[in-house]
């Protein structure tokens, strides 16, 4: 009964400082912005803002967080930083992906071995759980799903990937499972939680599965073949599961492939390489650019359809001087595009905001290596 009345006691205060929260904060504060807006305010903007997580060049302790409002049109750099000078060592390193649920977001830490969690709607520090070599994270019925590159070492001397489950609400690492080697995307449907594995360790013998694991006991069910070095994966409504495929970077191109989980087969393949994807609604939205290419194409995806055609967007896009496309992200309302620029992955990047048409309406100096953009809803 005690521990009944206790659980009571949690959910109610949580649910308050939910309701709090949203009432009372518009975003981070962004101190010293000083800077004029950079479109014009909108108080009612469907969407309050958008945070840009920085990676940070690998060992230097330099991944940030920017936050754009829509509400004032300010734009504000390192906004984590400002709002928890307290914190030593900042965010950490080598942020690698940054994801809302709730009231709070989940900043992933590959270098640092962390996942910073904060208020999602003042960038306040409120915990931080150590998972090491952590990638990726997907939400179902208030858990936490996240894959990590550092599963059990095999005689081979091949090291398995592995998925963690956490608690929302009390921060509680629970259950964990095995999967392939170095795990990338994952995604919950029907009870099951898929997971796209890559094998980037070896690059003469890339994984080329899917693990598939049970939600009820957690443990795996089934793997899928599909193709190698795999990474970005998620549902279309209909079921059909996308997973794209990098390739192994000399002879055999990056493709993403359409998966019928039921039959564990490859309905089609889609000729593009998804360097970035913003799946907005019955829309995929991919950025097309590899190291070393000259030009970067840019292709929409209608799933329900399953068709693969250009951007309306992409050749306006294509034409300003953005010299390594890394990072793409679509406004799930206004349809604005946003793309960043990583530069020589040393050096600040850049955000570059384009309308639904294409047309830069302003771009704006981020931290090193500006990779994930979330929309804070």
């Amino acid at each position: 009964m005690k521990k009944l009345f206790r659980l009571s006691v949690m959910l109610l205060s949580a649910l308050l400082m939910g309701i709090c929260t949203a009432c009372e904060n518009n975003g981070p504060d962004l101190p010293g912005s000083g800077d004029e807006p950079l479109m014009p305010a909108n108080p009612n903007a469907p969407y309050r803002g958008f945070y840009l997580l920085n990676e940070g060049v690998w060992g230097s302790n330099k991944a940030t967080l920017d936050y754009f409002d829509y509400t004032t049109g300010l734009y504000a750099n390192d906004v984590f930083a400002k709002n928890n000078p307290a914190i030593v060592g900042q965010l950490g390193d080598n942020g690698v992906d940054i994801q809302q649920y709730g009231g709070k977001i989940y900043v992933l830490l590959n270098g640092s071995n962390l996942v910073e969690i904060m208020d999602a709607h003042t960038a306040k520090h409120i915990t931080a759980v150590e998972i090491p070599n952590v990638r990726s994270v997907c939400f179902a019925e208030g858990k936490a799903y996240f894959s990590s590159y550092a599963g059990k070492l095999l005689p081979t001397g091949v090291q398995e990937g592995y998925v963690v489950e956490m608690d929302t609400l009390t921060f509680a690492l629970e259950r964990t499972a095995p999967v392939g080697r170095q795990p990338e995307g994952l995604a919950v449907y029907n009870d099951k939680l898929y997971v796209a594995n890559s094998g980037g360790y070896t690059a003469d013998n890339y994984d080329n599965t899917i693990s598939v694991i049970d939600m009820a006991t957690f443990q795996p069910v089934d793997t899928i073949e599909v193709a190698i070095n795999l990474q970005y994966l998620f549902f279309a409504t209909d079921g059909t599961l996308y997973v794209s495929s990098r390739g192994n970077y000399v002879d055999i191109k990056p493709s993403v492939c359409l998966v019928d989980v039921a039959t564990r087969t490859i309905k089609k393949v889609l000729d593009c390489n998804m360097s970035s994807v913003s799946v907005v609604k019955n829309n995929a939205y991919v950025m097309d650019f590899s190291y070393g290419a000259t030009s970067v194409r840019f292709w929409t995806i209608d799933l329900q359809k399953q068709e693969l055609s250009e951007a309306a967007f992409g050749s306006k896009i294509a034409a300003h001087n953005i010299l390594y496309p890394y990072a793409l992200a679509v406004h799930p309302v206004t349809g604005d595009v946003l793309v960043t620029d990583a530069v020589d992955f040393v050096t600040p990047g850049m955000l570059y905001y384009f309308d639904a048409q294409g047309n830069l309406l302003w771009k704006k100096i981020a931290g090193d290596i500006p990779g994930h953009i979330l929309f804070l809803h």
